[in-house]
């Protein structure tokens, strides 16, 4: 096996795992006597670890591995919480997963059987348990690992994490993320899987939010794109290295109250994300942007709430719609109200007119309208399911409503959104199709009869 196979290490520690490194089967002691490993496995060494809730492994125990004996045992030892050491006879494949072991920094329990050579370089490293194979000594060496175990689990030294000597510090590269954590992700590159990294919430793009989570912004198997950047401290990834913060600038350029212009670069399921004019990104909620019509590349106006470095957040609310070079912009502002972007005029509680559906929202209960006559408004007016007709609720529930459909409607209110006063919110109710018909067929007071179309006699 390669070398560089062997010093590949796993995404994660087992902090129950006490991995055994250890001869196998019948040695001669120092006393001559001969001891059979596998037994004194199984039946003590094993058995005290169980007793402590906890798991033990030796490399020839996996069960179902393909591995190697040398693989198998690399990565028992890189997995493990605890490494149990028995030095009582000479063995290379022992000596080597020592080394291993004080390599990585683990957490080791040295054992040895009384009378045993113990190398050199160990004696004043570690303080190793003396045992004997006999009644009195067994018993006696199990407590003794069992309290040597618990004080290793306490300790909590930090690992060591090995990294090849490429020669190279910095890397552009795209990572694959090995897994997640809350504060900070394991990545490898996918050209080169010696080449690994953490990335932190502080190595994340100065133009992203900073998450509370990891975890659930970065899916295992995901790809990243950043730079490996290795100095005296390791080797980590980074999407900012090399670039200047752009957070001092950006809270000079939006002071709260601002109006700033913005335009929708992206709409999906978590709101819709917005570039703003001197840099920067923000997000509207979904709702407004549904309310307003928006879709890709539309130039809006946003009104600046926050400025957050720290989580590298801009909040912004959604104020009007920036006029297109086409001709007037989609709010006419009311000269009282220049400070308040609400549309001139507005329909009135109880007035009754026809509109487009521009969207049906089933996932929310409600379809979007343009009302006929009333383009100045700016966007969009409310048609909540429980407004709608039996005939047209049962339509909506299967899903049968869509973009364009013609409704007839009455106006329940009009004016500034509870939630945003500078917005305008207009909410509806379906008028059935007799009941729009028949006030739009009423004639007006005092007009002759045959004037609406029907005789006289249809009249009375």
């Amino acid at each position: 096996m390669e070398l560089t196979e062997m010093l590949t290490r796993g995404p994660a520690v087992d902090d129950e795992l006490v991995f055994f490194a250890m001869p196998y089967g019948e040695r001669t002691l120092p006393n001559d006597e001969v001891a059979d490993f596998d037994v004194l496995y199984e039946r003590y060494f094993a058995e005290t670890v169980r007793s402590m809730g906890l798991t033990p492994e030796r490399a020839d125990r996996i069960p179902g591995t393909t591995e190697s004996p040398l693989s198998a045992a690399w990565n028992g030892v890189d997995r493990a919480g605890v490494v149990v050491i028995d030095l009582s006879f000479p063995s290379t494949s022992v000596a080597m997963e020592l080394g291993w072991a004080m390599c990585l920094h683990k957490q080791a329990v040295v054992i040895h059987h009384e009378g045993a050579v113990v190398p050199t370089n160990i004696i004043g490293q570690v303080r190793a348990i003396k045992y004997r194979c006999d009644m009195n000594g067994l018993p006696d060496m199990q407590e003794a690992l069992r309290l040597a175990i618990e004080e290793a689990r306490k300790q909590g030294t930090p690992e060591m994490d090995l990294r090849p000597r490429t020669g190279v510090r910095n890397v552009e590269a795209i990572a694959e993320v090995v897994w997640t954590a809350a504060d900070h992700i394991y990545v490898r590159d996918v050209q080169n899987e010696l080449r690994t990294g953490v990335m932190r919430r502080t190595d994340m793009d100065y133009l992203e939010t900073l998450p509370d989570d990891m975890a659930k912004r970065f899916r295992e198997h995901s790809r990243v794109r950043g730079i490996f950047v290795t100095d005296e401290n390791g080797t980590r990834f980074s999407q900012r290295h090399g670039k200047t913060n752009p957070w001092p600038s950006f809270e000079m350029a939006y002071q709260r109250g601002a109006l700033v212009r913005a335009k929708v670069t992206q709409i999906n399921r978590g709101g819709c994300f917005v570039e703003l004019e001197d840099g920067g990104k923000s997000r509207l909620s979904t709702a407004a942007a549904e309310a307003a019509g928006l879709d890709h590349g539309s130039e809006v106006r946003v009104r600046v709430h926050r400025v957050d470095p720290a989580g590298q957040r801009i909040e912004v609310t959604l104020a009007d719609r920036v006029p297109t070079a086409g001709g007037l912009p989609r709010t006419a502002l009311a000269p009282a109200n220049a400070g308040r972007h609400l549309p001139l005029l507005l329909p009135r509680p109880g007035d009754q007119c026809e509109g487009t559906v521009t969207k049906p929202v089933n996932e929310r209960g409600f379809v979007l309208v343009d009302l006929d006559g009333w383009s100045d408004i700016g966007q969009p007016a409310f048609l909540h399911i429980s407004r709608m007709t039996s005939e047209l609720r049962e339509r909506f529930n299967a899903g049968a409503v869509a973009k364009g459909d013609r409704l007839r409607v009455e106006v329940v209110s009009a004016g500034p959104s509870p939630r945003d006063p500078e917005r305008v919110e207009v909410r509806l109710r379906e008028v059935s199709t007799h009941a729009w018909t028949a006030a739009a067929a009423a004639p007006e007071p005092g007009t002759p009869a045959s004037e609406t179309g029907m005789s006289e006699g249809q009249a009375a």
